[in-house]
């Protein structure tokens, strides 16, 4: 586990708790657990889901900045797929009730998906609720990608 620092920005502290407690919760969750290993927490952004695939993970995100939380298929290398992906997104949309946000940079593909209207700086609090909402979009998401055959 990675140890509280001074070196860590306010928000670095915050994405740091917030993963650290995700991390807690995921254990809990003999759903998630039976699909997927959490990785250690982080200061990032994000933390990273395996699916199987050595071509494709999933991400739990979080943006302190515009108080929201979301998720992310994310293929680093195989446009085929991303682009698969893509042009599914109608499937991944209704399963998930979220909309998507395609990406096409130069080497990775995928969609992204927010839901506003959660202050992971101003509500740890609800940090539990957060969580489960992100916990239930993964298991959806991993459900409909191996529906899908990506």
């Amino acid at each position: 586990m990675v140890k509280m620092s001074g070196e860590l920005t306010e928000t670095e502290r915050v994405k740091l708790s917030y993963w650290t407690k995700y991390h807690e919760i995921a254990q809990e969750n003999s759903e998630f657990m039976a699909l997927f290993k959490p990785r250690k927490p982080s200061k990032d952004h994000w933390s990273t889901l395996g699916c199987g695939s050595s071509e494709y993970h999933m991400a739990l995100l979080i943006d302190t900045q515009h108080k929201r939380i979301g998720i992310e298929f994310y293929v680093p290398d195989n446009k085929e797929i991303g682009h698969r992906a893509i042009s599914l997104r109608d499937k991944f949309e209704a399963v998930l009730q979220l909309k998507a946000a395609p990406f096409d940079a130069k080497k990775a593909s995928g969609l992204r998906f927010y839901k506003d209207g959660y202050d992971i700086k101003g509500k740890p609090e609800k940090w539990s609720s957060f969580i489960a909402t992100q916990l239930r979009w993964a298991i959806a998401m991993k459900e409909l990608i191996d529906e899908l055959g990506l």
